[in-house]
């Protein structure tokens, strides 16, 4: 990757992180205003690694500098403490590396190494499959999810995948972008009509708990991004279903959003915006972090 470096511009009430090239005379590719929490892309190719480095500058150095809109209320002694140093991002632990489905995609490889050679030659010859119907739809769903969020990148959002938590279980997609921060629940149920109430959703008439676990998660990694970033985010669950014949909902005050995974990214991308791009960066480069998932922290939050 590369070495980018983070410079302070301090000038007529102008307050500025240049982000640039190396070296002596290194060509700026981002700059992001402390005023207004506006980032400034000058080289696209170079959006993530900047954001990276302008939240990595923030955090370091958020005792010397307060930015406007984000002035700190009175000590209270009841108060989280400090934000903690984020831990060291490695290839291994960048979850911005992870791709739809890829851990369902891991358990069907395990049904199938689960038979013989001979079992799974045949199968391969006469087009069958080991794998149970539960992971093929679930497969097929997170793949459809996340190839309609990923469309999202280029107005400014950044979508990550399959995020575990210490339990083994998973956030299937979570998006942060102007409009805010989404848990997205993949949902695939071909054919099938969806009702959606307040406290209820119903595949075909039956009864799930699918808003519960959406909300659960969802508080759930509120909690964990107020440790991390020292702040209150607030993150809206989402359901989107693929597949569905017709979604219906009838709920006065939902507070799980139930979406067609067809057009799950308009509608997320239409949501008024409540996160300037400075913002979004600095959620997204602590999110991007598999140990901040998999901490003390995370552990202690989910009894």
């Amino acid at each position: 990757m590369e070495e980018l470096v983070v410079k302070r511009w301090r000038k007529n009430g102008k307050d500025r992180l240049y982000v640039n090239r190396s070296g002596p005379r290194g060509q700026a590719v981002a700059w992001y205003d402390c005023i207004t929490n506006e980032m400034h892309v000058l080289v696209e190719e170079l959006r993530d690694a900047a954001s990276a480095k302008i939240a990595e500058w923030r955090r370091a150095n958020q005792s010397q500098v307060q930015y406007e809109g984000e002035r700190p209320a009175a000590r209270n002694p009841l108060q989280a403490p400090a934000v903690p140093p984020l831990p060291t991002l490695t290839p291994d632990d960048d979850l911005a590396l992870n791709r739809p489905g890829a851990s369902l995609q891991e358990m069907a490889r395990a049904k199938e190494l689960e038979h013989s050679r001979l079992v799974r030659l045949a199968s391969r010859l006469t087009r069958g499959t080991l794998v149970p119907e539960s992971i093929r739809n679930g497969l097929a769903g997170e793949l459809a999810v996340g190839s309609a969020l990923e469309r999202l990148a280029s107005a400014g959002w950044h979508v990550l995948h399959g995020i575990k938590w210490p339990s083994g279980s998973d956030i299937d997609h979570l998006a942060i972008g102007p409009s805010g921060v989404f848990t997205v629940n993949a949902k695939h149920h071909e054919g099938a009509s969806v009702w959606v109430g307040d406290v209820m959703l119903r595949i075909n008439g039956g009864s799930t708990d699918y808003l519960r676990n959406s909300e659960f998660e969802a508080a759930r990694t509120a909690k964990l991004l107020r440790y991390w970033c020292g702040r209150d985010i607030p993150v809206q669950p989402v359901i989107g279903v693929v597949g569905a014949k017709t979604i219906k909902i009838e709920g006065r005050n939902p507070t799980v959003l139930v979406l067609n995974a067809d057009s799950i990214d308009r509608a997320l991308a239409a949501r008024s915006h409540v996160l300037s791009a400075g913002q979004v960066a600095s959620i997204y480069a602590v999110a991007r972090h598999k140990q901040v998932w998999l901490s003390t922290r995370s552990k202690r939050r989910s009894r």
